[in-house]
């Protein structure tokens, strides 16, 4: 969970908080407000507020890659439906990804973006609207109708 001023690294419990399908459907219905992290490194489990939070990213590891430039188009990621959006961070940080088509980034205090960049290191990122400078809406993803007409014929 990363803040202006510092970052918090743990690991969250999947059967509170949901698996990455759980979350990008939004089973729970609601925002949210804290997670359980057991801290990394110790052994003791904390319940952290994501109120003061620019985003909360669920990472691949903790070290990352520093040097990992960002692809911003991707002819052969998966199509994913949903809006393909480009978020900036009042710290000058800039992700792209899909976001579901929903209510939840217009109503909510923050949202659930899939990140576009298949080498990056996070794999599911909330997004807390109250940490963004910016939010582009770069275009709409749709399964293409060839998919859709392969897909009945089986």
């Amino acid at each position: 969970m990363r803040y202006e001023d510092h970052a918090v690294r743990g690991f969250a419990d999947v059967e509170k908080l949901g698996s990455i399908e759980q979350l990008l459907r939004n089973d729970s219905g609601h925002a949210i407000d804290t997670i359980s992290l057991k801290i990394l490194d110790t052994d003791m489990v904390k319940e952290v507020p994501t109120k003061d939070a620019k985003a909360v990213f669920f990472v691949k590891t903790f070290d990352g890659d520093l040097r990992h430039r960002a692809l911003h188009f991707h002819e052969h990621a998966p199509v994913v439906p949903g809006l393909w959006v480009r978020v900036y961070f009042y710290d000058g940080e800039m992700i792209e990804g899909i976001i579901g088509n929903t209510r939840d980034f217009v109503l909510e205090n923050g949202f659930f973006l899939r990140p576009t960049d298949p080498n990056g290191n996070n794999t599911l990122v909330y997004v807390l609207k109250s940490g963004l400078k910016d939010f582009h809406v770069l275009g709409m993803r749709n399964f293409s109708k060839n998919l859709i007409a392969g897909a009945s014929q089986k």
